[in-house]
């Protein structure tokens, strides 16, 4: 079975029914998985947190979206998703190494430009055999893992 594993840009398309998100959800055959990660659930559950551009009765719509569409069946990040992670990261470091071995890994992927929430999200998509739906470019983690599609809806 086909599916698609959404990025919190297409969670939010889909909630303010953003014209290019709902014409291809329309065009997707209903028994086709829509799922979250667990780590896009806790980005939004941040930026709900920590935004004020939003009025309080807009971002609580959007946490019953949220709640009620993804929450029952979300992809978790467990023990298996960590070998996904691991090949990731080691792909990345492999193509693009630091100039000093010693430089931590978290530093040398903010200077490469790779959000490590990016890095588990990319991994639960590629355990699960599902494409991202995301408008983010995430180059780096793109060419290192071919085998998860990418494709974004919002345009």
């Amino acid at each position: 079975m086909r599916g698609y594993l959404l990025d919190a840009n297409h969670v939010s398309g889909w909630f303010t029914e953003n014209a290019g998100f709902v014409r291809r959800l329309r065009q997707t055959p209903h028994e086709t998985q829509l799922r979250v990660c667990t780590i896009t659930l806790g980005e939004i559950e941040a930026g709900r947190l920590i935004t004020k551009a939003t009025d309080e009765r807009r971002r609580d719509e959007y946490l019953s979206f949220v709640v009620e569409t993804f929450h029952y069946h979300a992809l978790a990040v467990d023990v298996a998703t960590r070998t996904y992670y691991g090949q990731i990261i080691a792909r990345i470091w492999r193509a693009n190494p630091p100039a000093n071995v010693r430089k931590r890994t978290e530093m040398h992927l903010v200077e490469l430009g790779v959000d490590v929430n990016d890095v588990w999200i990319f991994a639960a998509a590629w355990e699960h055999g599902l494409t991202l739906l995301t408008s983010d470019q995430m180059a780096v983690i793109r060419r290192c893992v071919p085998e998860v599609l990418v494709e974004n809806w919002l345009s």
